[in-house]
């Protein structure tokens, strides 16, 4: 059986990491959205989303970065 499997922040370093990980398993369907696909902070949108798509598994990689800056002014 495919195991479907939801991938939030792709496009990132961790996110990223875990898609090329996940793409060598054998039986897995990997599910992506960019952001404004799917807004992570709308809760019926991603209620909405998990009840069509059929999730299994979700892998959470999605993070506000900002660097050095940003972390020292917001921490």
């Amino acid at each position: 059986m495919t195991k479907r499997i939801y991938v939030a922040g792709h496009k990132g370093m961790v996110g990223s990491a875990i898609v090329r990980q996940l793409s060598r398993v054998p039986d897995v369907d990997i599910v992506t959205r960019t952001r404004s696909e799917l807004d992570l902070a709308n809760q019926q949108g991603v209620a909405d989303f998990f009840a069509e798509q059929h999730i299994d598994e979700v892998y959470l990689g999605a993070a506000k970065v900002g660097g050095i800056h940003a972390n020292d002014t917001y921490p």
